[in-house]
């Protein structure tokens, strides 16, 4: 089996049109008073700074009923250490791009958003969002800047300045399936007999005639990945609309718009729902209301650990992982990220704040997991067990910043960081995976392409449109909308990318 990235179907839509807002200033936080106005009659504390509120934005799954009581908590640890008070802003996953882009175009006064494959940083630089943070690592986050690998600080780095904190966690990507124990021990499935995602349809079929309680495959308009379409190979070109690639061992790197082995996901995801291995309202409902009654999902990252995290989100049942993968990396990509807001009137906390969520691993459980005792229980060593009907628990903590400070939970191998460390640095990386796109000469073409998109992401991923059906009219308001254009600069950037870099 050839294992690397193949076609991949990622309709991560880019971030809309964001308007710059006021631009917020850093410097010593002595000198400017920490971001408190002079002659305030605000008392400093034993750190001598002001007393100021921080806000940030970040994307749930769920949002938890306890937020109010966990950011109480938080509040205790943040006051204490940098005199300042942090309100909580969580918006649901579904909601936040739309959400951003309106605080955004609205110039709203904020200090941290999370950014990453949702919300880029390089369009939010081109649209003066977000603000360059290397004086303010420098100044009042050396733990942090030294505890991050120099890859991922050039991945957050447009026109030679860092625009956000990497949340670190895998840097790898490894493709696979992930399937419920009890239906693969039930069906006698054999993970070492599926080697290309089409060899798991057996499985689905069995599933679906005899197991009507449970969706054979998890697809609700989110992406889908094919990592094994016919002899060719493909590395995704990363910091676009995910439909550019480049062959694998190809010396020229010729970039490929839409190849016919991408195209075949869309077909196969046609199919599947023909055949009713996919959910017949899977394009209009979430998927997190169906845990726990999926037979079969689709998984980017395989990583160690993966198992317990999963069947903590699916109501306790057990599951298989099938790589079919190896392990491969875009260099950093920008996933998951802090960016600090043009707008905030207090840059040099809101770095002293994401110093703190990154290095004190107190702070930082506290907001992945909760309050011991109340939402958890600490078992053995590094060990913690969510309690039963836990108010608190978002099981997402890539999401607030470095996993590597997160508790162990149950099942997670107790080695779980060191292994996910050495993944990081032996992937087998992205030739092109430096490249940034500046988007800004076809802002426009782009958000035309991605209205566009809009209206048929969901249904072609889920299969609820035929492709076939579907493609002709798609592509024919794919280029009305400016696809020639806006083809045309990616593959001007790319040239002079391969250029600078000695690739050609």
């Amino acid at each position: 089996m050839k294992n690397k990235l193949f076609g991949v179907l990622a309709f991560i839509l880019l971030a809309a049109t964001v308007l710059a807002g006021c631009g917020g200033k850093s410097g010593d936080a002595n000198a400017d008073n920490g971001g408190a106005k002079s002659g305030s009659s605000d008392a400093k504390n034993e750190s001598g700074l002001k007393p100021v509120e921080l806000t940030w934005y970040y994307p749930l799954s769920q949002l938890q009923p306890d937020q109010q009581k966990v950011q109480d908590e938080v509040n205790k640890i943040v006051k204490e250490k940098i005199n300042a008070t942090i309100k909580l802003m969580p918006v649901a996953i579904g909601d936040y791009v739309q959400k951003m882009n309106t605080v955004l175009a609205a110039g709203e006064k904020f200090d941290i958003l999370w950014t990453g494959y949702m919300l880029k940083p390089e369009e939010l630089v081109r649209k003066g969002a977000i603000q360059p943070i290397d004086e303010l690592l420098n100044q009042y986050a050396p733990e942090l800047k030294a505890d991050v690998p120099q890859v991922m600080w050039d991945g957050l780095s447009v026109d030679g300045k860092i625009y956000g904190i990497p949340n670190q966690q895998i840097n790898g990507s490894r493709y696979g399936f992930i399937v419920l124990k009890d239906l693969a021990d039930k069906y006698k499935l054999d993970p070492t007999s599926i080697k290309k995602i089409e060899d798991i349809e057996p499985f689905l079929k069995q599933v679906k005639d005899n197991e009507p309680d449970y969706i054979p495959f998890g697809l609700f308009g989110t992406s889908f990945v094919n990592p094994q379409a016919h002899d060719d190979q493909y590395w995704v070109v990363p910091g676009l609309d995910d439909h550019f690639y480049i062959k694998t061992n190809d010396p020229a790197y010729t970039l490929y718009r839409y190849p016919e082995e991408e195209l075949n996901n869309f077909r196969l995801a046609s199919k599947w729902y023909k055949e009713g291995y996919i959910y017949k309202d899977a394009a209009t409902v979430k998927a997190s209301d169906f845990n726990g009654k999926v037979a079969v999902d689709f998984n980017v990252v395989l990583k160690p650990g993966v198992e317990s995290e999963v069947k903590a989100k699916n109501g306790g049942h057990d599951v298989i992982t099938i790589p079919l993968s190896d392990w491969f990396s875009n260099g950093y990509s920008a996933t998951t990220n802090q960016s600090i807001s043009r707008t905030s009137a207090n840059p040099d906390r809101a770095m002293m704040f994401l110093n703190l969520v990154n290095t004190d691993k107190r702070l930082y459980n506290l907001l992945t997991s909760g309050l011991e005792g109340v939402h958890y229980e600490k078992l053995t060593g590094e060990y913690i067990k969510a309690l039963p009907d836990s108010r608190y628990q978002p099981n997402m903590d890539w999401v607030f910043g470095s996993v590597f400070n997160s508790y162990l939970r149950e099942g997670q191998p107790e080695n779980i960081w060191e292994e996910t460390k050495k993944i990081n640095s032996n992937s087998e990386v992205n030739p092109v995976g430096a490249f940034k796109f500046n988007s800004e000469p076809v802002s426009t073409e782009i958000a035309n392409l991605n209205a566009v998109w809009g209206e048929y992401k969901r249904g072609l991923v889920t299969g609820t449109l035929d492709f076939d059906e579907t493609w002709p009219s798609l592509y024919g308001k794919l280029k009305e909308a400016g696809e020639e254009k806006y083809v045309a600069e990616v593959k001007k950037q790319f040239e002079q990318f391969l250029k600078e870099k000695g690739l050609k």
